[in-house]
């Protein structure tokens, strides 16, 4: 039986080890990041591999753990199949051996009064880092999840909390934030640092015809949001605050929140459309999720999610349900130059955009 993939592109926009106020990393770049992780999830059983203490989760609150790993020695591209773990019954739950060793971990499929060998109850989440385009993919089949939430937290807990930083010595603040220091000598004495681990999607490249296309259409940006009603602390943004001031409906009886909706006359250009999509585009929207951003144009609506840079993949689904994280990159590196075209043509208008903003401010210098 022949499913479809369906492929989501983040930019990496922060990795390493970075002191306060610096936008450059210094070590624990991409490469050296998963290498570490990498080794350090190597032979663990898989219910070893949350980052966390599992009992300090909220209630409620996923945990994350490493189901399946896979390092491609010629690119230098990782594929992880991470485990979110799940109670819910919105579609099927699978079960993945907790005390199996990471990557050797069999699964079965979720019944009523199962008592096999103890299981984490969850389902698979599959991520394929590209290092050399700065890029993390995110791959949704039939029976997967994305959270890249979920996914920045499992890295960055792995780092800070897991590995092994043996030329590093590793602080905790009175706050529970965590610092690292040099001691081979590399750096001024006292330094110290935080490791960050942020992405985002990506979207069409600024020069594509249909963003183009779109920019000179938009009349208005949409903005919508819910606010709580009665909240204590008063945390929502200033824009909403606004509001304040215009005499509203009341609310329902007994609501707790309330959906608001801004139009905002505006003129962006196909730069600025791509920002804005960066900023406020998910991988993964539910039909009914009110908070949305979006570009009214003579046709209606066009909502941010529709830009994102995404391409298809067919697999061949067999017995197996759950795919070993060399089966999934094998498959997407026989097409692997369709899928990253996008992601090529936009690095390449960083790169130039980048070498003409440098050559700026050397003229001006």
């Amino acid at each position: 039986m022949i499913i479809p993939g369906h492929l989501n592109f983040f930019s990496i926009d922060e990795c390493g080890l970075y002191k306060q106020g610096d936008s450059f990393p210094k070590g624990l770049e991409v490469t050296e990041t998963f290498d570490l992780i990498y080794d350090w999830v190597k032979g663990k059983p898989m219910e070893d591999t949350i980052p966390w203490d599992p009992s300090s989760t909220k209630l409620g609150s996923p945990k994350c753990y490493c189901h399946d790993f896979y390092k491609c020695e010629d690119t230098g591209e990782y594929l992880f199949v991470l485990w979110k773990s799940e109670s819910d019954s919105a579609g099927t739950l699978w079960g993945a051996q907790a005390g199996a060793q990471t990557g050797q971990s069999s699964v079965v499929e979720y019944k009523e009064g199962y008592k096999g060998k103890k299981v984490i109850w969850g389902r698979p989440c599959y991520y394929w880092i590209i290092p050399q385009l700065n890029t993390v993919v995110s791959i949704k089949l039939d029976h997967s999840v994305c959270d890249s939430s979920l996914f920045q937290e499992w890295v960055a807990k792995c780092i800070t909390n897991r590995v092994a930083h043996p030329k590093k010595k590793r602080t905790e603040t009175e706050t529970g934030q965590v610092r690292f220091e040099f001691t081979d000598g590399s750096d001024v004495a006292g330094n110290r640092y935080s490791y960050r681990f942020g992405v985002r999607l990506r979207s069409v490249e600024t020069g594509n015809a249909r963003l183009a296309e779109l920019a000179s259409r938009v009349t208005h940006i949409v903005r919508r949001d819910t606010i709580k009603l009665n909240a204590g602390i008063d945390e929502r943004p200033e824009w909403v605050k606004i509001f304040d001031k215009i005499p509203l409906l009341p609310a329902r009886p007994k609501a707790k929140t309330r959906q608001i909706e801004v139009r905002a006359e505006a003129k962006p250009t196909a730069t600025e459309i791509k920002q804005i999509i960066e900023t406020f585009a998910r991988e993964e929207r539910s039909r009914f999720d009110w908070n949305n951003v979006g570009f009214e144009t003579d046709k209606g609506v066009v909502w941010v999610d529709k830009y994102r840079l995404h391409e298809t993949v067919q697999f061949n689904k067999n017995a197996s349900t759950v795919f070993s994280a060399a089966d999934i990159h094998t498959r997407i590196s026989a097409v692997k130059d369709r899928v990253l075209a996008g992601v090529i043509a936009d690095e390449k208008t960083k790169s130039k955009t980048s070498r003409r903003a440098k050559k700026a401010r050397n003229d001006v210098a």
